[in-house]
This record gives C-alpha cells, structure tokens and sequence, in this order.
C-alpha cells in the first residue's frame, strides 16, 4: 500500500517531504506527472496549431471562454481515519470507453471498502462526478454517474488510483474520458487566493476530434470528424511571450493566464464550451471562492485572449486504446456479472 505524505494543516511542507494537500496550496500527483511539467520555452508547436486556434476562436465567440465552478464540475472530499467505508455497484458503463471495441459495456462490478464521507454529494448535473481522497494512503476514488440511494452507493462507472501516481489510468476507464484523474487539471481555491497555480490545467471543449487520443490521454470520448477538431489530451498553450500586464486582467484571470502560458492546458474531456474547471465547492462547508471569483455557475474568462493560445505537437491518435481495469492497493473491484 503507497502511504502519501504530504498532508498538512499548514502549506509548508516539513524537509524531505512533498506537500500534497491541494487546500493548503500542495500539488496532487507526481512530479513526472505530465500536469506538473512546465512547457519548455523550445517547445515544438504543432504544424496545424493555426487551424486549431481558428476553430477554438470560433467557439469562444460562440458559446465563450469560461471556468466551471459549481457545474458540471468535480467535488472532491477528504476521508479521516473513523469514515464510513462503502462497496459501491457499478453498473458498468464508463465513460470515452467506445473506441475499444473489445471493451464489454455494461458488466456489473463493485469497488469495496470505498471510504465516502457522510456530507458527500455528486456534482448535481448529469455526469455526477464524485472524487474522495484518502491522505492515510494515498488513495483517490473516482466516481461517475454516482449517486446515494436507499440500499447504498452506486456509480455508472468507478475506479481508483494512487495520488503519488501521475493523476493518468494508464489503460483508461477513469471516471473522465480520457483518463484523466478527474482531479487532474482542476483549479483549488487556496491557488487563486495565493496568486499561482504550478501545474497544467484541464479543458473540456464542443469540438473533439473522434478518432481516438493523443498522449498523455489514454481513452477519448472525440465527436467530431471536423479537420480542425482537437484530438483530446492535446496541450494548448497561451503565447509565453504575451505581455499579460497589457491586458487589464482580473486577479483570478491573471492567475490562471500565467499557469496556461507556464504549464497550459490539456484537452480532458467534450463539454458545451471552451471550459477549465474549478473544484466544486461544494467540497467545502462554506464557499471558498467568496471574494476570489464571482458568484455565479460560470465565470467567463473573457480577457484572456484565445487568439493568442498555441497548441504543441500534438503527435499520433491511438486509434484503439487497450482499455483495462488495472488492479490498484487503493480498492478491490470484482465482477458480478452481465447487466439484465
């Protein structure tokens, strides 16, 4: 069993130690996890990034630039050492699971021992995703589609993964659709308030190219056959060289214009508009983002300018991903059987 370390009331970390805990301003994941790599200033970008960008302008200009805060979004909660632990069902259907055609849908599974707090909430839209983060051993427990009904929890798809890992299932069936953590790239309150975000971010996007991934994803959920379309685990990057002082940005704009132009953003998931993704906060007894972001499901990101992203290289699609439940310390999941 990997124990983390890391985890603590303070944001400083003791000698020796990686301070994990992302409400303290610590850093989930690796330090060789692609998240938290930053861009190297002779990065290749990519021979079609024009067409790209011209395509995500469009979609700005359609539907807006925005962060996600309270949906379709992802709460993240803490277990302690006295949480209920809880086997939940699963009914078998993950998501960005049907480039696969070898994966079999819909076999009932259940996860056992999955520690949920009793304040727990999916997000109230309809992926309902659910993440639970155990500090005592490292362990993070996706859930998607979950919900709490009167004989326990269930999930249309779970899976579970080590923190000290690199935040990616490496053979897919997480509960984003590209195998991403779904915690991966997502933004915490203590880094807006604190000024700075030091790993990559995550973006979903109307226009994914079907076809499969690119690395670092390991599964997609890509729609559209568009020429311009973005295979998803693209990473887009805002013009380093951007002068961010000559764009009147606000606080939480400026924060994150810097972590897209240090680490930039990876195309994680199909959503309705050019999005990233705040934790919910919902994960909190009070509001985290009071005084830190407007009060409102979206805040558009309006200053940041779209015209000025990058996209690297984004090299070949996996046009069918290997997918794989990969046995884990962090939970046990066993198979039931065919879905009725």
């Amino acid at each position: 069993m990997v124990v983390i370390v890391g985890f603590h009331e303070s944001a400083v970390a003791p000698e020796g130690l990686v301070n994990r805990d992302p409400r303290v301003g610590g850093r989930l994941f690796s330090a060789t996890s692609p998240f938290n790599q930053v861009i190297p200033a002779n990065a290749q970008i990519d021979p079609r990034s024009a067409e790209y960008v011209k395509l995500m302008i469009r979609s700005k200009r359609d539907k807006g630039f925005v962060l996600s805060v309270t949906d379709w979004t992802v709460p993240a909660y803490f277990a302690k050492s006295d949480t209920t632990r809880h086997d939940v069902r699963i009914s078998g259907q993950p998501p960005g699971a049907h480039y696969d055609r070898t994966f079999v849908h819909d076999v009932r599974r259940i996860m056992r021992g999955v520690p949920i707090p009793d304040n727990a909430k999916p997000d109230p839209q309809d992926d309902a995703h659910l993440t639970v983060i155990d500090p005592a051993n490292g362990c993070e427990y996706d859930l998607y589609g979950a919900e709490k009904t009167a004989t326990g929890w269930t999930a249309k798809w779970a899976n579970a993964t080590s923190i000290p890992e690199s935040g990616i299932y490496p053979y897919g069936l997480s509960s984003r659709a590209t195998g991403f953590s779904p915690l991966a790239g997502l933004i915490w309150p203590a880094e807006l308030r604190s000024g700075r975000i030091d790993h990559a971010l995550m973006f979903a996007y109307p226009y994914t190219r079907s076809g499969g991934p690119v690395f670092p994803a390991t599964a997609s959920d890509g729609k559209t056959k568009l020429a311009a379309a973005l295979p998803q685990g693209a990473r887009v990057q805002l013009d380093p060289t951007l002068d961010l002082d000559q764009l009147r940005l606000t606080a939480y704009e400026r924060t994150i214009a810097e972590a897209l132009q240090r680490y930039g953003m990876f195309l994680g998931d199909t959503g309705g508009a050019l999005a990233l993704y705040a934790v919910s906060p919902q994960s909190f007894t009070t509001n985290p983002y009071v005084d830190v972001l407007p009060d409102e499901p979206y805040v558009f990101l309006d200053r940041i300018p779209v015209n000025k992203f990058r996209v690297l290289r984004t090299g070949s699609q996996s046009v069918q991903t290997p997918l794989t439940v990969v046995p884990s310390s962090c939970a046990q999941i066993e198979v039931l059987g065919r879905t009725p």
